[in-house]
């Protein structure tokens, strides 16, 4: 009975999902707001962030990610998260892949302070390598993502609302509103990246757009 309530559960995400564009949401734990920066990046905790220098960060992630233009405001810290461990177990509620290891990759770390007094941070990370057909990945992953809490199923977004579906620098995105901070992530290829400020919504898709 748990079985066939699962599985349609999972399918009637499928078809809600499937109406409309939406990003590829990373897998993850159960979002934790003591544990985790933010709803997407549930994979490594807020004390694994360490200060690094820009060239140290370049070299771990293996690749050189967008930043803010000077006219916004200037950068104070660079921070690399490391997943601790780097390959996890993450519960999905599907019968094919109940349960895959996930390998995660490090977090580059952009702290600003804007012109405007408000604070943002840019995260960037490489999407995990997740044992799933690619023909299936986007479902599969996105499908737990937005299934709703049950006494059997912890929510991916914990206690957050579910995001805002909107498009930014042309491609799919999730934008989370606690009515105290934006969170925004996006994918840029295989390159992913997470928002976090106090900024306005305006000043926000502003600075988004004119990412460097």
């Amino acid at each position: 009975m748990g079985r066939v309530r699962r599985t349609f559960m999972f399918a009637s995400a499928v078809l809600f999902l499937g109406s409309r564009a939406l990003a590829q949401v990373p897998p993850g734990m159960p979002f934790d707001p003591a544990k985790y920066p933010n709803p997407i990046e549930t994979f490594v905790r807020n004390e694994n962030f360490k200060p690094a220098t820009y060239t140290e960060a370049k070299k771990i992630v293996g690749f050189d990610p967008l930043g803010l233009s000077g006219k916004e405001g200037k950068a104070v810290a660079i921070e690399i998260g490391t997943p601790m461990p780097p390959t996890q177990k993450i519960i999905l509620p599907n019968d094919e892949f109940p349960t895959i290891k996930v390998e995660f990759t490090p977090v580059f770390r952009q702290a600003y302070s804007l012109n405007s007094g408000a604070t943002l941070t840019l995260d960037a990370f490489k999407f995990p390598r997740v044992p799933i057909p690619l023909n299936e990945i986007t479902n599969v992953l996105n499908s737990a993502a937005f299934l709703p809490g049950s006494k059997t199923w912890k929510p991916r977004f914990g206690p957050t609302l579910p995001p805002e579906r909107l498009t930014v620098r042309n491609t799919a995105a999730l934008l989370f509103d606690d009515n105290h901070e934006f969170v925004l992530f996006w994918r840029d290829g295989e390159d992913c990246y997470v928002i976090k400020t106090n900024a306005s919504r305006i000043d926000l898709l502003r600075i988004v757009d004119d990412l460097l």
